[in-house]
């Protein structure tokens, strides 16, 4: 799974909207408050960005809190289980996979050519 590093601050309401939806739906992240964390202020300001929040996944820089462009840059989306309605983390572009649910133990194919 590729990273996703948030750069955020503490006081910044679109940085807690994005961790909310990033939690929400699932999506792993590594967050650094730049307000805190002396080397994320560091790395922060090497990207030569200005804004928070700001997001760095496979070496792509987001400003501001894209919901659109963060999922389309992640390798994974989400399928709900069509048993118990779980959702499962699947790979982009793998072709037709079998996916068994965690939860359920309930066994599906999936086209992830999406």
């Amino acid at each position: 799974m590729k990273k996703v590093l948030a750069y955020t601050t503490k006081t910044c309401p679109h940085c807690i909207n994005a961790k909310n939806f990033m939690k929400n739906a699932g999506i792993l992240f590594e967050e650094r408050d730049v307000n805190e964390n002396p080397l994320a202020r560091e790395e922060y300001q090497k990207l030569g960005v200005s804004g928070v929040p700001a997001f760095v996944i496979s070496g792509q820089t987001i400003v501001g809190f894209d919901k659109d462009k963060i999922v389309s840059l992640l390798d994974y989306y989400f399928v709900n289980c069509p048993s118990c309605k779980a959702k499962m983390r699947v790979p982009k572009n793998k072709g037709k996979i079998k996916i068994t649910c965690p939860k359920c133990e309930k066994s599906f194919t999936e086209n992830t050519a999406k």
